[in-house]
């Protein structure tokens, strides 16, 4: 499971023995860069590639052709002015050596981008540094933080050992002080309410998880059950680690166990480190201005704990200048006009490609064609198993006549050229395409059969399978009837799950088929309104506009299993979720039933292939008994704009889960700009 790891003795000692001829890469700005012979980091696979076992972890690799560490001009002229220690004394003991794109990079410069939230999502991912994280090809997980981690025989006792000497932004030393502060006086303390024992960290009978920290560099989390997959739950998005990564030496100043002047409302203010220059960060880039509403400045973390092959502390590039713009038809002018030298979710509407690539020649830049969505279904609706307010038409949707009908019902190609300009690909509902589970040739083949099961459109089919439950106009009004002769409207909740347009254009084509072949149906417009959540977690949907998308199902499994209240199974999702306290248990033998048992074992599962074979399971499940989930189209591509001087930008990622971390995966650390 251990990733190797290269001591800062042993990278000086490697680089007294190179060969006589080897050079450094002057690293500096208007330097030309050096290509170093490194294997290229993010290749674009024509189909998803095999995936490999966590236990393998990729190596880091050995650093090349390299004499000393360098580091930027701006941070050097801060080492002459005593400002600063050499770069030497900033890198840890264990240093990660990132592999570049395409080339070593030159140093300087700044980054313009954009985000649309003041709370800079989509800049956070550039900020990728949890523990275990998503390799760049999306093939599985490796070290991050922690240079290795591993369970123990039983799988009840997980250890993560992080990299020995990392330092925050700074200067002070990252150690488990930090984390502890983070367990024992924010999440396990009921008078801050903000922070609190995260979803994965409590044990079957209700209590928190035993966390100990036997030294400086080591963590150990204890359940009273198997936690094969929790290590991979900090990999995923900046969400789930982001709230660890406390700095006790800076926000204990604010907390009222150490300050009794201080109270908890001034802490949550103060622990924001997307808008407080002060806040120490272990992030390549640090927050030294922010504007509300406007933008925020970030730049280089001196004391960052990563080099490049030839020993050049990233990141390359300075500084970022992230501009706040809420209204998307102004983002999309602006990138079309060079405003941005490199955007990732500046508009994520794969309708704007066009537009962008006809500009690109005035605004200096290209498109990265490689990038998509990764949407298993873009639109998709969800189709409540448990619809609480009328028992008849929760068993019209429970059977699955209903659902395969309604499936064939849909024009999927009619829709894609009407809400997608013809992009895409029409399709049943599934998880992502890029999914780790379908890398081998088996799961290959077993999303092609989900992907296709009954998607093709056969209105007379149909036809039949509503006239053969007794769903037919009993009463020659045009419409069809319950099979209890009870008026029937199909009611079709949308919000802004997926965008604006997309939900609503969609369920209008959905709407339409579904009237051609008799079900009357209503548009339940309900973006911007507390009802859209609430319709969904209290079981009073019937049909419910969604964006499908997932590449680990064992860290996010709702999509297929009944896990949570807010996918198919609202009542039985939350029926597990609470541990049978609340909503309803599944019926022996039914697809949730079946469902959740598969969940269980696979849970209790230590091997990776086999558990992708759990999965597989449970998909045959879905295309037998389903679809739980009504796809229209999928696997779109993704706007991912770059300036033609703006480099080791990967042409393959995924954009729509935001799980795996994109673009953060592939290390925007060793982007560069070419001055």
């Amino acid at each position: 499971m251990s990733k190797r790891m290269i001591s800062r003795r042993e990278f000086l000692r490697l680089s007294a023995i190179v060969t006589a001829g080897a050079v450094s890469a002057a690293c500096a700005p208007g330097a030309t860069p050096t290509p170093a012979p490194v294997e290229e980091a993010t290749p674009t696979p024509a189909a998803p590639v095999e995936a490999i076992k966590a236990e393998e972890a990729t190596p880091t690799p050995v650093p090349v052709e390299v004499s000393k560490y360098n580091e930027a001009p701006m941070l050097a002229e801060l080492v002459k002015q005593g400002k600063l220690p050499p770069v030497d004394e900033r890198l840890p003991e264990d240093i990660d050596v990132v592999p570049v794109q395409e080339s070593i990079g030159q140093y300087g410069g700044t980054w313009h981008a954009v985000t649309w939230d003041p709370q800079l999502p989509n800049i956070k991912m550039w900020l990728y540094d949890p523990p275990i994280r998503w390799k760049p090809d999306y093939t599985g997980y490796g070290p991050g933080l922690a240079y290795k981690y591993e369970w123990s025989e039983d799988g009840k006792t997980v250890t993560l050992y992080f990299r020995k000497g990392v330092k925050w932004s700074d200067g002070e030393p990252f150690t488990m002080e930090d984390l502890k502060f983070w367990w024992e006086d924010l999440a396990t303390n009921e008078d801050y309410k903000v922070i609190q024992v995260p979803w994965w960290g409590w044990k079957s009978t209700g209590e928190p998880m035993d966390v100990e920290f036997p030294d400086d560099y080591t963590m150990v989390m204890k359940w009273d059950t198997p936690q094969w997959i929790t290590p991979y739950i900090l990999a995923q998005g900046f969400w789930e680690w982001q709230p660890l990564m406390k700095p006790k030496h800076y926000l204990k100043q604010f907390h009222p166990k150490y300050n009794p002047d201080s109270d908890y409302d001034t802490l949550e203010q103060i622990d924001r480190w997307w808008e407080n220059p002060d806040y120490p960060v272990l992030f390549a880039w640090r927050t030294v201005e922010y504007i509300p509403g406007e933008r925020a400045i970030l730049e280089r973390n001196p004391y960052y704990w990563k080099v490049d092959p030839e020993g050049n502390q990233l990141p390359y590039i300075d500084r970022l200048d992230i501009a706040i713009v809420p209204e998307k038809e102004v983002r999309v002018l602006q990138i079309s006009q060079g405003k941005y030298d490199c955007t990732f979710r500046g508009t994520d509407d794969p309708r704007d490609i066009p537009f962008l690539a006809e500009q690109a020649e005035s605004g200096g830049y290209h498109l990265q064609q490689g990038w998509m969505n990764g949407a298993g279904g873009w639109p998709c609706w969800l189709i409540n198993q448990d619809y609480v307010e009328d028992e008849e038409i929760r068993e019209v949707l429970r059977d699955k006549r209903f659902r395969k009908a309604i499936s064939v019902a849909l024009n999927r190609q009619r829709l894609v050229d009407v809400v997608w300009d013809g992009i895409g690909t029409p399709q049943q509902a599934t998880i992502s395409p890029q999914s780790w589970h379908f890398a081998s040739p088996e799961g290959q083949q077993v999303f092609k059969e989900w992907q296709q099961a009954d998607a093709e459109y056969d209105p007379e089919k149909a036809k039949a399978w509503l006239d053969e439950m007794g769903m037919v106009d009993q009463d020659g009004d045009g419409w069809r009837e319950l099979p209890s002769g009870k008026k029937f409207e199909l009611i079709i909740d949308v919000g802004t799950w997926g965008g604006e347009q997309i939900p609503v254009e969609g369920s209008q084509v959905l709407k339409e088929d579904l009237e051609a072949v008799g079900i009357k149906c209503i548009l339940n417009n309900l973006q911007g309104q507390p009802e859209w959540d609430l319709r969904q977690r209290e079981g009073r949907y019937m049909l419910r506009a969604a964006h499908a998308s997932e590449v680990d199902i064992w860290t996010y499994p709702d999509w297929i299993f009944p896990t949570r209240d807010n996918r198919a199974w609202p009542m039985v999702g939350k029926w597990n979720q609470t541990g049978g306290k609340e909503g309803w248990p599944p019926e022996p033998g039914s697809p949730a039933d079946r469902l959740l048992k598969l969940y269980k074992k696979g849970l209790a599962e230590p091997d990776i292939e086999e558990r992708h074979k759990i999965v597989w399971e449970a998909i045959r499940i879905h295309i037998e008994e389903g679809p739980f989930t009504l796809g229209a189209a999928g696997d779109q591509p993704m706007p991912v704009v770059v300036k033609n001087n703006f480099h080791n930008v990967s042409n393959y990622g995924i954009l729509g889960p935001w799980a795996p971390g994109s673009p953060g995966n592939q290390h925007p650390e060793q982007y560069w700009i070419e001055q």
